[in-house]
Order: structure tokens, then sequence, then C-alpha cells
């Protein structure tokens, strides 16, 4: 595929360019999401996630033009959790800065965050990533599948362990039954997480 003709990658070259309201609204519906569950990894509550979300945002479209779109050196949530990371820092860097009694918080959040290695930001974005993808994925084609296959794949990615067997009994179908229903939503899976990468660029 070339990537010139990626839907997101054009996305991205187009907010690079300015090019109109829409495109960020269009990011914003497919990142936001990754944006705070990345935030929250940085110990952050809940209350002071949607305002640092906000930031993130800002930070974002102010500096989107300093991005180079290039899978191979910088995949592009690699740069977006280096900004969110330092977004993060500095409003605890603030909001510890105070040294008022109700801050402590904010300090164990920033002892916390001094802690977390380059390489273990990395970690946290890639693992995000992934489960962001595969849960955007299962929206998008759960649809397609009947009621029981829906029913019995979510049992089976919620206990991973349960066998076949117990999941045929539960279900009221055949052993083999289960594993054909189960290898279905899984290629399908495959197939929609695959083209959303693509179509991502993250």
């Amino acid at each position: 595929m070339d990537e010139s003709k990626n839907t997101r990658y054009t996305l991205l070259q187009k907010l690079q360019s300015s090019e109109g309201e829409d495109c960020w609204d269009e990011f914003v519906k497919y990142y936001e999401g990754y944006i705070y569950v990345v935030i929250r990894n940085f110990n952050i509550e809940v209350e002071d996630s949607e305002e640092l979300l906000q930031d993130v945002l800002v930070k974002i479209w102010k500096n989107l033009s300093t991005y180079s779109y290039d899978r191979d050196k910088c995949r592009f949530r690699t740069w977006l959790c280096v900004v969110i990371r330092n977004t993060v820092y500095n409003f605890l860097g603030k909001k510890s800065s105070r040294n008022s009694k109700q801050n402590v918080s904010y300090d164990l959040a920033l002892e916390k965050l001094n802690l977390i290695t380059d390489a273990e930001i990395d970690k946290i974005s890639e693992h995000e990533w992934q489960n962001y993808v595969a849960n955007m994925a299962w929206e998008n084609i759960k649809s397609d599948f009947s009621e029981l296959s829906r029913n019995l794949f979510e049992e089976s990615l919620n206990d991973e362990d349960k066998p076949n067997s117990e999941l045929a009994e539960k279900f009221g179908v055949a052993e083999s039954s289960v594993r054909v229903y189960k290898m279905r939503v899984r290629k399908a899976m495959y197939k929609e997480i695959v083209r959303l990468n693509n179509e991502l660029g993250g």
C-alpha cells in the first residue's frame, strides 16, 4: 500500500498544513481516548485528567508541525507520548511547587513520574496503543457477528484460561463450534487491527 494514500497519514499532513477544523475534529475523535489512558498511566487523578487532556490537545495543535512522519524512525504515538509526559510533568511541577498539604498527592505523582524511564514510557505507549486499537477494532466489527458469537468471544477474553469445553457447555453449543466462532472473530479482529494501525498511522 502507498503510505501517501493512507487515510490517517493524510489527516496528519492536513493538520500540519492547517487545512481546517474538520481534520482536527477527526483527529480528536480518534486519539483523545488514547491520550486520556496514557495520562492516567502517569498516576494522575480522574479530576485532573480531563484538564490535562485539553492541555495535551492544545500542545499537539501547536506543535504538530514539528513532527515528521517516519514510521521506522519515530512512530506518531511515540512523539505523542513525549508530549503527554512533558505536559503532565509541567502540570505536576506547578501543583507541587505550591507546597501546601493538599498538594501532597501531586508531590507523590511527580516523584513517581521522575522514576519512569524513557524505555518504560515507550512500553506504556505501546501497551496502551495495542489495547486501544483492539478495543476500537472490536467496536467496529462486533455488529457483524451474531449475539452468540459476540458473547462467546467476550467471555473468552474475560477468562482466557477457560477451556472451550466450558464455553461450549455454558452457551449450549458443540465444542467444535466454539473453535469455529472464536477463529472467525479472531480473523476479523486481526484484519481490522491491521487496517486501523495503517489508517491511524500511530
